[in-house]
């Protein structure tokens, strides 16, 4: 389920991008999504939650710097990864 949940937040970033008005943030958000989906979908092992936090963390920073539906989008990756996080923790 994990998995999933970064997918989720991968998507969220993807819609976030495609989301006007361009504000300069789009090569930012579009790294993150890569790393997203890279985690979710080719690498072997699960994520380690440093390499989660610090993603997450990248995007609540962002989320300040954007405004409207595109911060909805952004905070929507947040939501997933913490579910990620979480899952993972109880999984431990």
């Amino acid at each position: 389920m994990t998995r999933e949940h970064l997918q989720a937040a991968n998507r969220a970033l993807l819609d976030a991008i495609e989301t006007p008005p361009e504000t300069g943030m789009e090569a930012e958000l579009d790294d993150l999504a890569e790393q997203l989906w890279y985690l979710a979908t080719e690498k072997e092992r699960p994520p380690d939650q440093g390499r989660l936090e610090r993603v997450q963390y990248r995007l609540t920073v962002l989320r300040e710097q954007v405004h409207g539906r595109r911060s909805e989008l952004v905070a929507r990756a947040i939501d997933e990864i913490c579910a990620c996080r979480e899952q993972a923790q109880a999984a431990v």
